[in-house]
């Protein structure tokens, strides 16, 4: 992998670009921040740009959020599923990312950061978990130790789930050991807030113990008892390296799916799908439309939001012809994208997700509480999400974000009211879906994948099969969506010896995906 060869010239060249960018010293001619620091609020910012940028869309784009416009003519291999391991390689970059935490964690202590050492293990856990959501076994033991394994071996990826619970109990020992100063430049998520550091490790413990649970004789309620009683996120978890309405420096989901830094719009991907579109007006969950989706033929969505559903429509993922051309089609809406506004935070994880987590860890007898009042409380964070609560652009305060979502709890709508939800896990499947769009495509790729949800009367399949590639058509059509990515061609080349071998991208699914 190239990052174990030329590790350290990236590390200089990370350093270089995180003085001018990210700029966390007051005084180049008295630094306050070491290496590690900057290495540190690098891998940060990183994280956020890997989550916002294709990764996103092309999981969105299978998970029901994006459908791509006649308009824009790229995406085929999102628009067809036929791909070679020539594409999507997200995997580079993800190594990349792991080997900047890797750098805090060897050299926190010689610069004086030791603090560091803990935030860095827990974000390793955070890129290595989507690691293997879209690839499977990945390289893990071996990885990040540089000259020492310059080809590493594979891990089985469901060793690598349980060794992450691990690394993140090792992680919160680390913080709990540490002296933190009373503010932390260097970190742009949490300003060095040890609670907040240790509450997101065990929220994403709850998601590797969550994507688990149809794996025969999975059981982790030991695993959630032992886990630290500092609970778990209650508001969004931020990036905010200091996004301006600059030339590179752009929150990278407003500069790569809105505007640029003229307000010039950047692509025309952001094209929501008929699928979410659809489920939004037959649940009359207008409030969150209206935020989620931009009204038709506005692509400047610098207007007020519309209470009428017409003035909203998606598109079928490859869908063609004059209806669904850019003019005809809603794009991503105010909760993210709104004209001129590119200096927000990059919402990492939100609380809504960790609320939905919790839900249905207790609906499953794995975790004390009431799954109701959180299924409830995640619809309430959700909405205050999508009317993006957390910004100065909000559309909505939080005392009206919960008021809506409170009536729309009470609707007596399939899987929007518990009272009437006879399925209750499909209710909390269905409703994380709607609060991770235009947040997480991965992980509602991987959710889709481990819960077949949602669906609606056509499926969630939006090509008809004589559309599909022949290697598509081969399999049945129910298998058609693809259920990982391919190692890509650079890594075959490189440490071909241990990719794993046979793979498809139709039927070679990962451990969890059993359904």
């Amino acid at each position: 992998m190239k990052k174990y060869f030329i590790i350290g010239m990236v590390v200089l060249t990370v350093v270089s670009c995180g003085k001018k960018y990210l700029n966390v010293n007051v005084n180049p001619n008295s630094a306050t921040q070491t290496s590690a620091s900057y290495i540190f609020t690098n891998g940060l910012a990183s994280t956020a740009r890997n989550q916002s940028g294709g990764l996103h869309i092309t999981g969105g784009s299978w998970s029901g959020y994006y459908g791509h416009s006649t308009s824009f003519t790229g995406g085929g291999q999102e628009k067809t599923y036929s791909f070679t391991n020539s594409d999507f390689n997200f995997f580079d970059g993800m190594y990349d990312n792991l080997a900047d935490y890797q750098y805090v964690i060897d050299h926190a202590v010689a610069d004086g950061v030791q603090h560091l050492i803990g935030p860095a293990k827990i974000m390793q856990c955070y890129v290595y978990q989507k690691l293997v959501d879209i690839y499977g076994n990945v390289p893990y033991s071996q990885a990040l130790k540089g000259a020492s394994f310059p080809t590493p071996a594979y891990d089985d990826a469901k060793t690598i789930y349980d060794n992450l619970v691990i690394k993140l109990t090792e992680a919160i020992a680390d913080i709990n050991a540490a002296t933190f100063p009373a503010v932390e430049p260097a970190d742009i998520y949490f300003k060095g807030n040890k609670t907040m550091w240790k509450q997101f490790a065990n929220t994403i413990k709850l998601r590797l113990f969550v994507r688990q649970s149809n794996v025969a004789g999975f059981n982790p309620t030991a695993a959630i008892s032992a886990i630290s009683a500092d609970g778990y996120i209650t508001s969004p978890v931020l990036s905010q390296p200091g996004y301006t309405k600059t030339t590179g420096k752009l929150n990278p989901y407003f500069g790569n799916w809105g505007f640029n830094e003229n307000d010039a719009p950047t692509g025309d991907f952001r094209k929501m799908s008929s699928v979410v579109v659809n489920w939004l007006k037959n649940s009359a969950d207008v409030f969150r439309l209206g935020r989620i989706c931009s009204i038709i033929a506005n692509p400047a969505n610098d207007i007020a939001i519309s209470n009428t559903f017409s003035d909203y429509a998606g598109v079928p993922l490859g869908g063609s012809g004059n209806a669904y051309l850019s003019s005809n089609v809603s794009g991503m809406g105010r909760m993210q994208i709104v004209k001129g506004d590119a200096a927000r935070p990059v919402v990492v994880m939100s609380d809504a997700e960790a609320s939905f987590l919790r839900a249905e860890l207790i609906q499953r007898g794995w975790m004390a509480g009431s799954a109701q009042t959180a299924f409830e409380n995640g619809v309430r964070l959700a909405f205050r999400i999508a009317a993006a609560t957390y910004t100065a652009s909000a559309t909505a305060s939080a005392a009206a974000a919960d008021a809506a979502a409170n009536s729309y709890l009470a609707s007596a709508t399939v899987h929007a009211d518990w009272s009437v939800s006879t399925d209750k896990l499909k209710a909390i499947w269905v409703q994380k879906w709607v609060a991770l769009c235009n947040i997480d495509g991965t992980e509602a790729w991987a959710e889709y994948r481990r819960t077949n949800s949602p669906t609606n009367p056509n499926g969630l399949l939006p090509l008809p099969a004589s559309t599909y590639s022949a290697k598509s058509v081969a399999v049945s059509l129910a298998q058609a969506e693809p259920v990982r990515f391919l190692y890509p061609l650079r890594e075959e080349s490189v440490n071909g010896a241990n990719v794993p071998k046979p793979i498809n991208e139709f039927t070679s699914r990962i451990f969890w995906d059993i359904n």
